[in-house]
């Protein structure tokens, strides 16, 4: 009877250990993170923190996806192909605007008008001297900036009619400029450093914050609301590697270049010229500069409405434990 009775009580000992420890086991435990990545330099926290293991020191096993699409790589965030992904501000924004669910941002990448990350490009050759010499020629843009068309020929004054505007890949923009297939092109880093500037001239540098909004709000990093209720234990994780990653890079710009430099085309001899954007962390982040360029984007008919984005922006307390 004795022996019986110690039995249970050891087994019930265990069980009790096993209620206690294996929640605790269960919230420890690495966890699987699928990235929507930006092509360009709008990647930087997240190819950072991959490289320089923020992401592993904080218990999360990093999947990088490189997307082409920033529209398509949100709406396949929010139907659970990706966990967390740095998309344009202008189609986060945009995608609230139009009745889509709201990417709830953590962290933003800002692009400043004393560095900046974007340029207008054309051929050496070219006879278009200033920006209203695009009228009646083809400007070239990538998908990333999408929604910036309508905004930048509003305040250039550009009248849409006279401007044929061609969205073209990332790398497909420069061999069409080199054909002559369009006159100009919309180009972002790393696109820019890596510039034959015997082939090609800046026609204007820092478009974006010039003509669009300034200072220009460049990258959103986010998630979905569902998956910030369902996954509370990798916020602070999330926030801790992509603080870091934020540091390291502001203070060895190099370094982070040359880390981009392994997974981004044109950054090999010539990343050490490439501009990158200015990180924000959730406290930190500019709200003034985002919500006046949704106006801009209503004002525009880029998007149907202004709306408040400050209902976009994660609570600081549901990134802590």
């Amino acid at each position: 009877m004795t022996k019986l009775l110690n039995l249970v009580i050891i087994l019930l000992a265990a069980a009790l250990i096993a209620v206690i420890l294996l929640p605790q086991i269960e919230e420890n435990r690495p966890r699987v993170v699928r990235f929507a990545c930006d092509s360009t330099v709008a990647g930087l926290p997240l190819i950072v923190g991959v490289e320089q293991g923020m992401f592993a020191d904080n218990r999360v096993i990093p999947e990088l996806h490189f997307y082409s699409d920033p529209d398509q790589a949100l709406a396949d965030l929010f139907a659970g192909e990706y966990d967390v992904g740095i998309f344009p501000w202008t189609t986060a924004i945009r995608h609230v605007a139009e009745g889509g669910e709201t990417l709830r941002v953590f962290m933003s990448g800002e692009f400043r008008a004393t560095l900046p990350v974007d340029a207008i490009i054309v051929p050496a050759a070219s006879k278009i001297k200033d920006i209203p010499g695009l009228q009646r020629r083809k400007l070239g843009y990538p998908p990333q900036l999408r929604h910036c068309i309508k905004p930048f020929l509003l305040q250039t004054g550009l009248p849409v009619e006279l401007v044929t505007t061609t969205e073209l890949s990332l790398s497909e923009l420069l061999p069409q400029l080199a054909a002559g297939e369009i006159d100009a092109a919309w180009l972002l880093e790393p696109l820019i450093c890596e510039l034959d500037t015997v082939a090609f001239r800046v026609l204007e540098s820092g478009a974006l914050p010039r003509h669009v909004s300034a200072p220009f709000p460049g990258a959103a990093v986010g998630f979905s609301t569902e998956y910030m209720n369902d996954n509370k234990v990798l916020l602070s994780r999330l926030k801790l590697a992509t603080d870091a990653a934020s540091a390291f890079a502001d203070a060895q710009q190099d370094s982070a270049r040359n880390l981009m430099a392994r997974y981004l085309p044109g950054m090999g001899q010539t990343f050490g010229a490439c501009r990158l954007p200015d990180y924000q962390r959730l406290v930190e982040i500019n709200k003034p500069s985002i919500r006046t360029l949704a106006a801009r984007l209503a004002v525009a008919g880029a998007i149907a409405e202004d709306f408040d984005t400050d209902r976009m922006f994660v609570p600081p307390a549901r990134m802590t434990r």
